[in-house]
């Protein structure tokens, strides 16, 4: 009977101890390599997403590029609409020629003031100026409206800001106009 009780305390010895053998190497071995495997598979998600994304936009590229080409036409609209100080010349022959298509003499084109330097100008937005020009002209009234028709629809942002229309003794049917026109250039 002792040797009975002697082998139960043998084998409860024993399952203590691989107990304690069975939690010291699931706290020391498990736990750990665990955590590692849970960190691994999170930065492997992270990964995997970046891949997709990246995978999406090597597929997108095409519409990319034709985003990018929009954008570029754009650009370059604009442009034409908000000439340079530079083009100002340009801007006056503009004026010119649709005075000659609508039938309209001019007399004089004059810039009203030069483009102030950036230094003393401070509008709203920094990327642009305000440039006032004054024409005098010698026309009817359907040929006046027709020019200023066709000055408001220019590729160019301009603004007629007064019209001064007076008659004249030699030809009634003609009248001396004075226009103001407000336009911008790019700085």
């Amino acid at each position: 009977m002792t040797d009975s009780k002697e082998k139960q305390k043998i084998y409860i010895l024993a399952a203590i101890l691989g107990i304690a053998g069975l939690v010291l190497y699931s706290s020391l071995l498990l736990r750990p390599q665990f955590a590692k495997f849970i960190a691994r598979n999170k930065e492997f998600s992270i990964i995997k997403e970046k891949v997709k994304s990246g995978e999406a936009l090597v597929a997108n590229e095409t519409a990319i590029r034709r985003q990018y080409e929009n954008f570029v036409k754009q650009a370059e609209y604009l442009e034409k609409r908000l000439p340079g100080q530079d083009q100002v010349s340009s801007l006056l022959e503009d004026f010119s020629n649709v005075a000659e298509s609508s039938g309209v003499k001019i007399l004089r084109i004059k810039p009203l003031e030069e483009p102030a330097p950036l230094v003393k100008q401070k509008p709203a937005n920094n990327s642009y100026a305000e440039f006032p020009i004054l024409i005098e002209a010698r026309a009817g009234y359907h040929q006046l409206g027709a020019f200023v028709n066709k000055l408001e629809t220019m590729d160019r942002f301009i603004r007629v800001t007064d019209i001064d229309v007076a008659g004249t003794d030699k030809d009634p049917r003609h009248h001396d106009i004075k226009i103001r026109i407000l336009t911008y250039v790019l700085r």
